[in-house]
Formats: C-alpha cells, sequence, structure tokens
C-alpha cells in the first residue's frame, strides 16, 4: 500500500514529460516528412515580452467555399484539402468534416460560416519567431516585402493534418538568406 503513492507520483511525472514531448516529436516528424506547399500572406510584425520577436504570419487564403448541404458552426475543427496551383501557391480546395482520403489537407478552425456558401477558417499557425539580433532588420524586411506587389511567401510542411511554418520567403529566396546579406 505503501508503493502506491510513489507509483502515482511516478505517472504524473512521466505523463508531464510525456505531453510536451509527443507535440515536440509531432511538430518535427511535419517538418521532417510533410509536402511542402507556398502560401502567400499578409500581416504586420508585433513584439510581446513574453514570447520574444515574432512575424505574425497570415495567408492571404482565409475562407473556402462549402457544398451546399454543410452545415458548419464556428470553433468547429473541419479538414481543408490543399491544391497547389500554377504559380506555386497552394490554395484551400474544399472543407470536410473527416480526413479525406487522399492528398494533403489541413485540419482547420471554423471562424464563421457565412450563408453566402463560404467559410472563414483559421490556419493552424500565426507566428513565426526571430532571433533577437535579427529582429530589427526583419521589421525593416517585412514592412518593405509586404507592401510589394510579389509580396511574402510562407513555405508549409503538411503531414497527416498537421501543418507546421517552416520558412519565409519573398521573391523566390528564403527569409534567413535575406536578413544574413542585409545584416552584413
Amino acid at each position: 500500500m505503501k508503493k502506491l503513492p510513489l507509483l502515482l507520483f511516478a505517472v504524473t511525472v512521466l505523463a508531464q514529460w510525456a505531453a510536451p514531448l509527443l507535440q515536440i516529436w509531432k511538430h518535427e516528424r511535419t517538418l521532417a516528412q510533410g509536402s511542402v506547399h507556398r502560401l502567400k500572406c499578409t500581416a504586420p510584425d508585433p513584439y510581446d515580452p513574453l514570447r520574444g520577436r515574432y512575424l505574425a504570419v497570415r495567408p492571404e487564403q482565409e475562407e473556402s467555399h462549402v457544398d451546399k448541404g454543410l452545415k458548419l458552426v464556428s470553433g468547429q475543427r473541419v479538414y481543408v484539402t490543399l491544391l497547389d496551383g500554377p504559380d506555386g501557391l497552394a490554395r484551400l480546395s474544399s472543407v470536410h468534416l473527416t480526413p479525406p482520403e487522399s492528398g494533403p489537407y489541413v485540419r482547420m478552425s471554423v471562424r464563421w460560416a457565412g450563408t453566402d456558401g463560404l467559410v472563414h477558417l483559421e490556419w493552424p499557425f500565426d507566428r513565426f519567431y526571430l532571433n533577437e539580433k535579427l529582429a530589427p532588420e526583419a521589421d525593416k524586411w517585412f514592412a518593405e516585402s509586404i507592401r510589394s506587389s510579389k509580396g511574402v511567401v510562407a513555405e508549409i510542411r503538411v503531414l497527416n493534418g498537421s501543418a507546421v511554418l517552416a520558412d519565409l520567403a519573398f521573391d523566390g529566396k528564403p527569409f534567413r538568406e535575406i536578413l544574413k546579406e542585409r545584416v552584413k
């Protein structure tokens, strides 16, 4: 009987370590094995004193058409298929209540569903964190680039409904390379 509290303590400690490790493993697995898709983005660059510097990344397309019989409510989880266009950018294609059997898809939340057959969706990512030393130059770069007709493109990795923001690019050049050149 004296071993029961020790056993409960051990299980609790193990669970506390397992939860974040599982999330990290899922994130890293998606980065390593996920299919690559590119999305055009718009967003400002905020600063959060507790979380540090980051670029607030918001893909330009946040809505999709839904089938007429499909009724969705705010906060509902849905699966949205991605379709790569001829310009190399991915677009939201169709909305499903269950994971589709083929093709890349992302698990998203419904912000709100309109009566016009459109549903507004929330992407599973919204921040691209930066090194504090590169942040001031990133601010300038992002402000200049987001107003350009070329725009900023987010590179995401998708695996089994999970989407991870891998990098940002401008005019086909990776974000980190641009910053390294500007800082020199």
